[in-house]
């Protein structure tokens, strides 16, 4: 078999920076701080944080020790551990990382452009009717929308390309560290802003009245979402773990992690957002329209802009690789192909579904399939029915098929008290299947 079953991460930091790489993505930077303050403040935040480290880190757990206990892809390990119908749900999550990737490439191109807007000087201004024009005038360029998301896709790939030791994790080594230190500085600028305690206001104000099953449900879609959990990201990142990794601790890390880099988006953006009198709901455009228009009425605006969007970019790299990684895992395993001949086959092959999203922002607008350009629907069935598919299957799998594989993998390095690992147990066989279905329920 070209793709060695021995290739393992060089090491333990290397992978938990990797694993928090492919939950960092572009929705910690817009969601979380829109998320946080439309639903409460600390009354949102306070239950995120609770769902992601006990459902959510143990699903993170579930989908490690499948990918360790197996071996193989996702759909060889789910299918070692599960039987046939298992691996269909494999199938199914590589090929939901592979559709994503086709249309958050696009999104990743747009990361592209305005970081080189930003160097060149040509992005920050004050006029709020010309950002968002440049911002529609791209979008609605086939060429222009095409050529970035070529450029961030031959990124994605080539990084994969180069191995899991010598490209994944030698990139996140750097990118990751990168992109705390700039948001540290950015966060840092933005709360010396006059008013700037207004956005503070807007994420961590707790409002009782405004704890709702709403606030909830959407507390623990977003702990879903913002962990990569259901696509088998990590089950693949899983298959390269060494033995002798503990999962519990390397799992807390990432799901810390990615904790963290969504109350740092709100600490650098909420804040600046607010002082300058901007609008905090306005989601993607929150990023390539309001932002812009902040940096430009602050000192050292430009620069400060380009640091940002070298962390917005950062952010996008570090998640596609991941779905790239998926597909070509299965790829190498499945299919014997090399590693660099499954990310050539992934470059042709998302190169083309991706230009199709994109142009569904411009010639092809008019084709919709219930109101939805293809780029949204792409979006809407991978988020609302893919992903938690592909969730309730690794819950049930590592809850009632394998628990006893399950298990092992938790303690295989330390052994933990058994009333943890009736919890692990418990919170992977009921409470995960739950909340998947209460994040499905609510996204349809």
């Amino acid at each position: 078999m070209s793709h060695s079953k021995t290739t393992e991460w060089g090491s333990r930091i290397g992978f938990i920076l990797a694993g928090a790489g492919s939950a960092i993505g572009l929705g910690a930077i817009w969601k979380f701080p829109f998320w946080a303050g439309t639903y409460g403040g600390s009354a949102f935040i306070i239950p995120y944080i609770f769902f992601t480290f006990t459902i959510g880190v143990a699903l993170v757990m579930a989908e490690l020790a499948i990918g360790r206990a197996g071996r193989g892809s996702a759909v060889s390990a789910m299918k070692r551990l599960g039987g046939p119908a298992f691996a269909v749900m494999g199938g199914i999550g590589v090929l939901t990382s592979y559709i994503i990737l086709s249309y958050y490439s696009v999104v990743g191109g747009w990361c592209v452009k305005y970081l080189f807007d930003a160097l060149g000087g040509n992005l920050v201004t004050s006029d709020p009717k010309l950002l968002a024009d440049n911002f529609g005038a791209l979008v609605a360029d086939p060429a222009a929308n095409i050529s970035w998301h070529l450029i961030f896709l031959t990124l994605s790939c080539g990084v994969v390309a180069m191995g899991v030791v010598a490209g994944i994790e030698r990139i996140s080594k750097y990118l990751l560290p990168m992109l705390f230190v700039l948001m540290l500085l950015i966060t840092g600028r933005s709360l010396t802003l006059d008013g700037a305690m207004q956005g503070i206001d807007f994420l961590f104000n707790f409002s009782f009245n405004k704890l709702t099953l709403e606030s909830v449900m959407n507390a623990m879609g977003l702990t879903f979402f913002s962990l990569s959990l259901g696509c088998t990201i990590l089950v693949t990142y899983g298959l390269y773990l060494k033995d002798s990794t503990d999962i519990p601790s390397s799992a807390g890390w990432i799901s810390y992690l990615a904790i963290q880099t969504g109350i740092l988006a709100g600490l650098m953006i909420m804040p600046a957002v607010f002082a300058m009198g901007q609008d905090p709901k306005a989601g993607p455009g929150l990023v390539f329209i309001t932002i812009p228009l902040v940096f430009s009425q602050i000192p050292f605006g430009a620069a400060f802009a380009a640091l940002f969007y070298v962390c917005l970019l950062v952010a996008a790299l570090t998640s596609a690789i991941s779905l790239v990684e998926v597909v070509v895992a299965y790829l190498c395993h499945e299919w014997h192909l090399s590693r660099k001949r499954a990310s050539l086959l992934i470059y042709i092959t998302i190169f083309l579904l991706g230009s199709a999203s994109a142009l569904s922002f411009g010639p092809w607008s008019g084709w919709t399939v219930g109101g939805k350009i293809l780029f949204d629907l792409l979006d809407y069935v991978c988020t609302n029915i893919m992903m938690p598919a592909g969730g309730l299957a690794i819950a049930i799998l590592a809850g009632w098929i394998a628990r006893d594989k399950f298990r092992a993998q938790i303690s295989q390095v330390r052994k933990y008290p058994e009333g943890v690992l009736r919890f692990l147990t418990f919170a992977v066989r009921y409470l995960a299947p739950v909340m998947v279905l209460l994040v499905l329920i609510s996204g349809l």
